[in-house]
């Protein structure tokens, strides 16, 4: 899968890197916590154009590796109903690791961007199958994208923005694949910040 090679290329490079580039007191960064909110645009009925929308939560960590790459993952929920003339829901429940980079300057704004890889639960609805349908089912996931934080002060931030292409791989009796775009927003939680930067 093209993600996978994508986040291994991204440690690699961390791990080759010289000793001297690990974090030190004066570009620590904290690890961070973000708890927020988030709206999906996805494919799920088959044949249709993917004009659905799901809504859900999302909480996420950010450990951070060097001054700029971090280990990144996070768990996200998502639900909408009536999605189709039988009136079934969707539910979506996803679990993701991977690496993030943060141009990190002396002001408030901090863009990022991330490669994640892992699974995806969906439930709540009919997936058709070779031995019959189910009503909750695991697959592949992966996600491509970034967002923006401003910080608040040294303990908080504002997740402004965040935009990913998430996909996932759940039989739909087509083309078993979803594409979605993701945009979130939440709030930040930072941990572990050394005392000289307090």
């Amino acid at each position: 899968m093209k993600w996978t090679s994508l986040v291994i290329v991204v440690f690699g490079v961390a791990h080759l890197l010289p000793a001297q580039a690990s974090l030190s007191a004066k570009d620590a960064a904290p690890l961070e916590v973000t708890l927020g909110y988030s709206a999906m645009r996805t494919n799920a009925p088959p044949g249709d154009c993917g004009c659905i929308w799901l809504q859900g939560a999302k909480a996420e960590f950010n450990a951070p590796i060097l001054s700029r790459l971090s280990i990144a993952g996070e768990l996200s929920g998502a639900h909408v109903a009536n999605i189709n003339s039988v009136h079934e829901d969707l539910s979506l429940i996803t679990y993701l690791l991977g690496a993030r980079y943060s141009l990190r300057t002396r002001g408030p704004l901090v863009p990022f961007a991330q490669a994640l890889i892992g699974g995806v639960r969906g439930f709540d609805a009919i997936f058709p199958g070779p031995n019959g349908s189910t009503t909750a089912l695991d697959s592949l996931a992966a996600a491509l994208g970034g967002g923006l934080n401003m910080s608040l002060s040294h303990r908080f931030a504002i997740r402004a923005i965040q935009a990913d292409y998430l996909q996932t791989h759940l039989p739909n009796d087509r083309n078993n694949r979803q594409n979605s775009l993701r945009l979130s927003a939440g709030i930040v939680f930072r941990f572990g910040l050394p005392r000289s930067l307090e």
